[in-house]
């Protein structure tokens, strides 16, 4: 048996179009890709990029190409205001399968095929994006998604939750329950919240998932805290709400994980108008035996 391994990482990018003042793009992309090149992730699934971020970001990694569909819809693609839900992979370690249905976007919403809706009083439409990628040179199949939950209702993330679990169930149907499934994103939810705890329920109906941070960590730390914040308002939510955990790597089924770390920014802070993120990136090596 052949041992194969995956580096994924999940990674809100921060749209340009917040504190681009204090913190422009044309400096936070560069150490954006610095982290790329240091960590080298096998795919990383991105939020919050408008469709111009990830062109230029792209542009600075030739050793990766993306995915993704912005929460808009098509006819809104290259506007800055869309958020694109996208996903970056190493064309030299992963591809693409060449298979019908083989990239999905779906609308977190009563109506999931449409682009742009969304449940009722969210902020913003909400999407998640799937790909089925297979690692080069093995063979090995993997269905990765990106996802960005909403900000201010609860209700509104614990449907999308649900909706959520619908399509996990769908992929392990269509491609067999070994197949693995990654489910990366910013959830806007801590780890004990109603909706991050029904995505793992295993007494739901519906497949559930495992969280790569707490299968390896165990209990909730700061050190675990994914949410950083730029401004001032930031600042009083940390004194508020104290450290946050909400962005995640899910996967299913039970896999055997390496290591999962925080990436911390401790090599940026000497310029702080160039942090790459409001959100600090999560990494994890898992083992996919053949």
């Amino acid at each position: 048996m052949s041992v194969l391994k995956l580096r994924v990482m999940t990674f809100n990018l921060l749209t340009s179009t917040k504190q681009k003042r204090r913190h422009p793009w044309r400096l936070r992309r560069r150490n954006i890709a610095r982290i790329f090149r240091e960590w080298q992730p096998d795919v990383v699934g991105t939020q919050e990029a408008n469709f111009r971020q990830l062109k230029e970001l792209s542009d600075l990694l030739p050793d990766y190409d993306f995915l993704g569909e912005g929460n808009l819809g098509h006819s809104m693609a290259h506007s800055d205001s869309s958020w694109y839900c996208a996903t970056f992979y190493r064309n030299d370690r992963v591809r693409p399968m060449d298979s019908s249905g083989s990239s999905e976007t779906l609308w977190l919403s009563p109506t999931p095929e449409v682009p742009a809706s969304q449940f009722h009083l969210g902020t913003r439409p909400r999407l998640v994006t799937w790909n089925n990628f297979e690692l080069i040179g093995s063979a090995q199949p993997f269905v990765f998604g990106t996802t960005h939950l909403e900000a201010v209702n609860s209700w509104h993330r614990q449907r999308s939750v649900d909706l959520l679990r619908q399509h996990v169930s769908n992929k392990v149907h269509e491609l067999g329950s070994d197949t693995p499934v990654f489910l990366t994103g910013d959830f806007n939810a801590v780890a004990d919240s109603p909706e991050i705890k029904a995505l793992l329920d295993q007494n739901l109906p519906h497949e559930p998932m495992f969280d790569a941070w707490a299968e390896t960590h165990g209990s909730e730390s700061p050190e675990g805290a994914t949410f950083r914040g730029l401004g001032l308002r930031d600042r009083l939510g940390h004194a508020l709400l104290g450290p946050r955990r909400i962005d995640y790597v899910f996967f299913r089924p039970r896999l055997e994980i390496h290591t999962v770390q925080r990436v911390g920014f401790e090599g940026f802070d000497h310029r702080r108008s160039a942090l790459p993120s409001d959100h600090y990136p999560v990494c994890a090596d898992f083992q996919l035996a053949r």
